[in-house]
């Protein structure tokens, strides 16, 4: 056999056998009988579906170990001792050795981010935290500094509160204590504020055009950490200060546009972490981290920034911006890299948690689309919740780090649970996560994670976006309210369920009423009645096609139009059905789009929802439509001759049950006398609650009525 015979036997059976397995894949074939597009991806972090609840525990988890891992004591450093008369310490004293520094710019982050999930979550506990430790320095700051006085040396924890020398001692930790003072005006801090003011202020190093700088790791070089070591107390003190004010919220903008012009690099839409005055090309290492307090620093000085202000609306377009290229940078298992732009450098958690927050509180504040950036926050909080171990420990957080000028340097940081860096930035993120889970809706449709501005419903792995707010959408999506149970579906038009069904304009539907008259622990009412449908537009609008694959054997359906089945077939509202039962049918041109539509009788209709609800095994009513409050000689006027005439010869030949609610309520009516029965209405046609009621009880006289109908069991 030559290479030619071969290669011509080798296509054949690719074409009996390579050719069928992808039909079967196109098929959605597989060996457990699974559509393809169905099968479980493999992440390698959660994804999906995401509660207030699952957040709260990880959060919970972090501040249990935090508050046994950080006392509020001072102890005799030889003795172990705990020291309570602070009036006589000497340079014995010091701070109780935790995990942690409370007077660290680490632990400012954490206290700002604990006083925001106190009044996201509503647990007192993060708040309690706050004030515990912030009373604590406030009471024992004095007595650390009369030590400092009388021997020169003190506690190097508390020398760092007391004398500052960098914005790494000031920055965050009097943002956090001018926020907290803010909140509970019994708190003693404005001296620590003031101490922290004036260093930040006056003695900070600074370039010849004010920018906050270093002289390390060169002469006048700007650090992108300094951003938010500097600006941000700045702008929160224009809160508290007794004077002066808006000369800081001036200061932290002109901060802010210094620094974008310094470290701003527009082809990545990223920061770079440092820049050197004099140097001719600026190292661009675009650090993880250091990106994070930048985003998070423009959040800080927004939050402050009155809505009028000149330059706030630069600050948002840097902000927006940045987040854009962020978001591009998410890794597939939800992080960002230590570089940002380099996925072979490690993914790491703190820089993750800033952008969660920071993009979720933009969502939260209107200033990014939630359409786009929540699947992004809602997978790095997947991510960083991988991260929490189960002492409440963050676990791939970047040490704290310098500047360097080779990928080298940042490639090889170390991470660690004791670096302090990571623990603000979950807290924050969490507390937002919470804020944004409580006014969107994200769910999972089509396998992804999408996010809704009004809650989705539907149960169906893959659905159309249903708007309550739409008329054409009010239905849309639905699913069964109790799977144990039989269910009674409604559908019909506004009276049966007028607006969203809350009684709006004083009008109700006598579906949001009829639960009342029956045993709903055995039968639930599904109301999907829809204002100004006719017999017509109910199906070609596709709200039939949202409620019949709901419909289950044993279920019941009741059918409730002809309000609506009068006026013009294509143009205004264009929903008239013809009138009759029989098969006559009108092709014409929509008016509002050129659209070609074939109209058929009212009674095929009703056919159609009759016929299609049995073959899912359910059980039929069909029902004349309400009177109207239209009267002649002092009689109600029916619809005898018409859709109460079509509809049961419909039901008849279907082999439905039919109701004469338009009969029966009529009856009532009358009975009382056409001026009290004007209370009953709205308008011509729309009940009050009153009215609605009086149909209810129409319908459940009806269901009694019906020989063989077994839905009357249901009845109270």
């Amino acid at each position: 056999m030559n290479l030619k015979t071969l290669s011509l036997m080798s296509f054949l059976l690719f074409l009996a056998t390579g050719s069928n397995i992808y039909a079967q894949e196109q098929q959605g074939i597989n060996d457990s009988n699974t559509p393809l597009h169905l099968l479980q991806p493999t992440y390698k972090t959660p994804y999906g579906t995401l509660t207030i609840n699952e957040v709260t525990a990880y959060m919970n988890c972090v501040l249990q170990y935090l508050e046994k891992n950080t006392p509020a004591e001072v102890i005799n450093s030889k003795t172990g001792k705990i020291i309570t008369d602070y009036a006589n310490m000497t340079t014995d004293a010091e701070l109780k050795r935790g995990a942690f520094r409370l007077g660290s710019y680490e632990w400012g982050v954490t206290y700002s981010a604990m006083l925001n999930a106190a009044e996201a979550t509503g647990n007192k506990a993060y708040l309690t935290y706050v004030t515990d430790r912030f009373r604590f320095l406030a009471e024992v700051a004095p007595y650390f500094n009369n030590v400092l006085e009388k021997y020169g040396t003190v506690d190097p924890l508390m020398h760092q509160i007391l004398t500052p020398h960098a914005l790494d001692d000031a920055g965050a930790i009097c943002t956090a204590m001018i926020k907290a003072q803010l909140k509970d005006k019994s708190l003693s801090l404005k001296p620590l504020i003031e101490n922290y003011m004036n260093y930040i202020m006056y003695h900070q190093y600074r370039l010849t055009d004010g920018t906050f700088a270093r002289k390390r790791p060169q002469l006048n070089t700007v650090w992108l950490d300094d951003m938010f070591m500097g600006i941000p107390p700045i702008a929160w003190y224009s809160r508290i200060a007794s004077d002066n004010q808006q000369n800081y919220t001036t200061e932290a903008v002109r901060q802010v546009l210094q620094f974008k012009e310094k470290m701003w690099v527009p082809g990545k839409g990223l920061f770079r972490h440092g820049w050197v005055e004099g140097m001719q090309e600026h190292p661009s290492f675009f650090w993880g981290r250091a990106n994070g307090w930048a985003l998070l620093t423009l959040c800080e000085v927004l939050d402050v920034l009155p809505e009028n202000y000149p330059q706030r609306n630069q600050i948002i377009d840097t902000f927006r911006a940045h987040v854009q290229s962020l978001a591009a940078c998410q890794s597939s298992e939800g992080f960002w890299h230590q570089l940002l732009d380099r996925n072979d450098s490690y993914l790491e958690t703190s820089a993750t948690a800033i952008y969660v927050y920071c993009m979720a509180h933009g969502i939260n504040k209107g200033w990014i689309d939630p359409m786009a950036y929540g699947p992004v926050v809602q997978l790095g909080w997947h991510a960083i919740s991988s991260k929490i171990n189960s002492e409440g420990q963050i676990e791939g957080t970047c040490v704290g780090t310098g500047m360097g000028f080779d990928p080298a340097f940042y490639y090889n940081r170390p991470v660690n649970v004791y670096a302090a860096h990571g623990y603000g930035p979950v807290i924050a993120a969490g507390a937002e996560m919470v804020r944004l889970l409580k006014h969107q809706h994200p769910k999972m449709n089509d396998g992804a994670v999408q996010y809704y501005t009004v809650e989705q419903k539907s149960k169906e792995a893959i659905f159309d976006f249903a708007d309550p707010n739409n008329p054409r959408d009010v239905v849309a999506g639905f699913s069964r309210k109790n799977d144990k149970t039989p269910l009674l579906f409604l559908i019909g038009d506004s009276t049966v369920k007028c607006g969203k069904g809350q009684g709006e304009h004083g009008m109700w539907g006598w579906g949001s009423f009829l639960e009342q008259f029956l045993d709903t622990t055995k039968l639930s009412v599904e109301n999907w009645a829809l204002g100004g449908r006719s017999s017509r537009t109910y199906f070609t609008e596709g709200l039939w096609d949202k409620v019949l694959p709901a419909i289950k054997k044993g279920d019941y359906l009741l059918i409730d139009f002809g309000h609506n089945d009068g006026g013009p077939y294509n143009t205004g509202r264009a929903r008239a059905s013809i009138k009759g039962t029989g098969n006559d049918t009108l092709n014409v041109v929509m008016e509002r789009d050129g659209s070609h539509e074939t109209i058929h009788t009212y009674g095929y209709y009703i056919r159609k929802y009759i016929r299609q609800a049995k073959t899912k095994g359910a059980t039929v009513i069909v029902t004349s439509h309400t009177p109207g409050n239209r009267w002649t000689d002092d009689k109600m006027n029916r619809c005898t001759d018409t859709y109460a005439k079509w509809s049961q010869e419909v039901a008849k030949q279907e082999g439905a049950f039919y109701i004469d609610l338009n009969n029966l309520t009529a009856l009532k009516f009358e009975a009382m006398g056409k001026e009290k029965a004007a209370n009953y209405y709205v308008d011509s046609v729309h009940n009050t609650k009153d009215g609605a009621l009086l149909n209810d009880k129409s319908i459940v006289e009806g269901i009694r009525s019906l020989k063989g109908c077994n839905l009357s069991k249901y009845l109270k």
